[in-house]
């Protein structure tokens, strides 16, 4: 009832008709900008959709793993800013192939098969600068030598980068009288920073500069400040964010910016036009201004406006997924009543046929005494004429004086052993009388209570056989029927017990049932002890399993040859049963150790790291990709089972077997703890909000994420930000 509690609460709670992945390259302020008024009008339109958005920090390999787990995800639209033109191409042609439509916000790829392209005009953005600032250097520029116009671009390896660039450069080509220079950096307030405060150092003149963003002009402008020279140079950027690139405008600090538009609610109503099959246009470019000192104080009145009106419809937004939360939580407890209902039903289906079948085996064992009466009684009778017969003989043999003294000696032994026999058959006949007088007059009560153990024993072992968490799992592999029988009598009581005749089929069986411990003779057909011991140590999915090599091989060297291929212990033929039960119980107590290694939520101590190390390689690598395996998969709210096995390239029950072997934990309960655990550090270490945070690691909700973290760590995550902050 647990697990299924566990599942449900792990689905997503809201289900939306759409489900819009974005990929941005890098983060910012007019990102964050942007994906604020996407996520303002998930709910705008008559139709819901779901946003959800990663972010690759300017790393191209980051971001080509970022879209292909959105692909995999299953998103029914990407929306894609490119971190570099080329590289990404090859997303695009993945994601077409998928029928998935591609939105290309702002950046462009070398790739033509995207569905549609919405953002700015880069090269108009470029031009506008340009025409600004040939404008100042006319006007307000009067200096005895060419005017030094400076542009500090990037690498120029991004369409907006090479766009601006063009723009710009054209219009400082049409004028002559213009000292034109341009530099390549990083794009970065540092870099812009770092390239005036050389220029200036080196004494060139300088009357304007250029950059990509406003961020990178203020940089620009801090190293002019402190060399005593921002009076003189005008300083031009782009983006104009509110408490940025127009606040600095407003203090004087620049001369001018270019409003790169975002309008993120647009890119939602393109894509609810191709997703919807209505019609749109391909190319969409949104019209932006120039802000200068003259109109600055208008446009950061209408920007700061906007931006308020988007931070209540986050703010409604979080609410309404939480009482949508609310919603399913309720309807999952009524589905949980409903199967608990129906379950009581079973159970008491159940209990009826077990006091069925009880009677029923009472009555059968009551047969079975009388024939083992009637057995006992027909044995011993037909037992004891022989014995007369030879006891009789055997008296006038040895008052016979024609034996020898050694003929004497022989018949004193048979004599012997015949009346050991005679006094095994009359104790058979005594206990044949007292068991005749139990069943003839049996005890209620006592029956009872045998016969309730009986049928409590009979469920026990269907219990345990069905649930391997209480007794663990022992293969036995021999070719020797009676050694099977034998090593089975042996552990029954204590471990479930799986046999097969040969090594081919032991190494079939150990991958289906992936057992705790090993128990194989050495000498076997079709695959031999040594063999199948090596090929359990090297596959990945059965290393963990400790081995127990049983053979009539007693030297050393065939003994070193045995523990060569991985045998945990080798024991010789004839062997002491303690000694075997000790080594199955301390490889199974050793192993339990083990599962502490690889905790999700434990920090690793020494002794943790220790025990790691000696751990096979076959395990470390199941459980490095069983974590790669999880961080891949981390966002997918969708995630199963199924599909963090096939991904693995195993099933769902070899993977249920191997992390609870190893971890002593389910790999719905690992997964779940991992993604607490990055949600912590997120929290910690980022800006991103409770929901961000509760999207990027998979959970469908942030109320749900807030409730499971917790319960995790006593601490809800809003909690966990405040304390950051201070």
């Amino acid at each position: 009832m647990m697990l299924l509690l566990l599942i449900t609460g792990c689905t997503p709670r809201v289900s939306y008709k759409y489900k819009i992945g974005v990929s941005q390259c890098v983060g910012g302020r007019w990102r964050d900008k942007v994906n604020n008024e996407m996520l303002s009008a998930q709910h705008l339109y008559d139709t819901d959709v779901k946003v959800c958005i990663t972010n690759a920090d300017n790393n191209t390999d980051r971001q080509r793993q970022q879209i292909d787990s959105l692909i995999n995800a299953g998103v029914d639209l990407l929306v894609i800013s490119p971190n570099e033109y080329r590289p990404l191409s090859p997303c695009v042609e993945k994601a077409k192939k998928r029928g998935i439509p591609v939105i290309l916000f702002e950046r462009k790829t070398s790739s033509q098969n995207y569905t549609a392209y919405i953002g700015g005009d880069n090269v108009e953005a470029g031009r506008a600068m340009g025409t600004y600032a040939a404008r100042l250097c006319h006007d307000s520029i009067h200096v005895g030598r060419r005017p030094v116009v400076l542009e500090i671009t990037g690498q120029l390896v991004t369409s907006p980068d090479r766009e601006r660039y063009e723009g710009f450069s054209t219009v400082m080509k049409q004028h002559p009288e213009l000292d034109f220079q341009h530099i390549k950096t990083n794009w970065t307030f540092e870099d812009s920073y770092a390239t005036t405060k050389k220029w200036l150092l080196e004494g060139k003149p300088l009357d304007v500069v250029f950059c990509h963003s406003d961020l990178a002009s203020l940089g620009a402008y801090k190293a002019a400040k402190e060399l005593g020279k921002e009076k003189s140079i005008y300083f031009l950027g782009i983006d104009a964010l509110p408490n940025e690139g127009i606040e600095a405008i407003q203090q004087g600090k620049l001369a001018a910016s270019y409003i790169y538009p975002t309008h993120g609610e647009e890119i939602i109503a393109l894509a609810l036009k191709i997703l919807e099959h209505k019609p749109y246009k391909r190319e969409n470019i949104i019209k932006s201004v120039v802000v200068t000192p003259q109109n600055v104080d208008e446009i950061a009145v209408n920007a700061n406006a906007m931006m308020r009106q988007n931070e209540y419809l986050i703010t409604i937004q979080n609410k309404l997924e939480d009482y949508l939360g609310l919603y399913h939580v309720q309807r999952t407890i009524l589905f949980v009543s409903v199967c608990v209902a129906l379950v009581l039903f079973i159970a008491v289906l159940l209990v009826w046929r077990a006091i069925v079948i009880t009677r029923r085996a009472n009555r059968r064992i009551k047969e079975l005494g009388k024939e083992q009466i009637r057995f006992y009684t027909n044995a011993s009778h037909q037992l004891r004429t022989p014995l007369t017969l030879i006891n009789g003989p055997l008296q006038q043999l040895s008052e016979s004086k024609t034996l020898s003294v050694g003929d004497h000696e022989l018949l004193d032994i048979v004599r012997r052993n015949a009346e050991q026999l005679l006094h095994l058959v009359t104790d058979v006949l005594q206990f044949q009388k007292e068991t005749q007088k139990m069943v003839k007059e049996p005890q209620p009560d006592d029956a009872h209570a045998i016969s309730r153990r009986s049928v409590q024993d009979g469920q026990h072992d269907i219990v345990v056989r069905d649930q391997s968490d209480e007794l663990a799992t022992v293969l036995i592999v021999d070719d020797n029927d009676d050694m099977r029988r034998y090593l089975r009598t042996l552990l029954l009581n204590r471990y479930y017990v799986l046999e097969a005749s040969d090594g081919q089929s032991g190494w079939k069986l150990a991958r289906e049932s992936v057992p705790d411990l090993i128990i194989s003779d050495v000498m076997m057909p079709v695959m031999d002890g040594l063999t199948f011991c090596g090929k359990i140590k090297t596959e990945p999915l059965t290393s963990h399993i400790p081995v127990i090599l049983l053979t009539a091989r007693s030297t050393e060297q065939q003994q070193a040859e045995g523990l060569s291929h991985g045998a945990d212990a080798y024991l010789t033929k004839p062997f002491s049963a303690e000694v075997l039960l000790a080594h199955i119980a301390s490889l199974l107590a050793n192993r339990q150790k083990l599962k502490k290694v690889f905790s999700a939520e434990k920090q690793q101590t020494n002794e943790n790291q220790e025990q790691e190390e000696k751990l096979s390689t076959p395990d470390k690598m199941f459980m490095d990709t069983l974590r790669q395996a999880i961080l891949r998969n981390m966002s997918n709210t969708k995630l199963k089972m199924d599909d963090l096995g096939a991904d693995m390239g195993i099933s769902r029950v070899q993977l249920y077997r191997k992390v609870k072997a190893m971890t002593g934990m389910s790999p719905v309960e690992l997964l779940k703890e991992m993604r607490l655990k990055r949600a912590m550090k997120l929290l910690k270490a980022t800006d991103k909000t409770v929901a961000e945070v509760a999207y990027e690691v998979g959970f469908g909700t942030p109320g749900y994420f807030s409730s499971c973290f917790k319960k995790q760590y006593g601490k809800y995550p809003t909690d966990i930000k405040e304390d950051a902050k201070e």
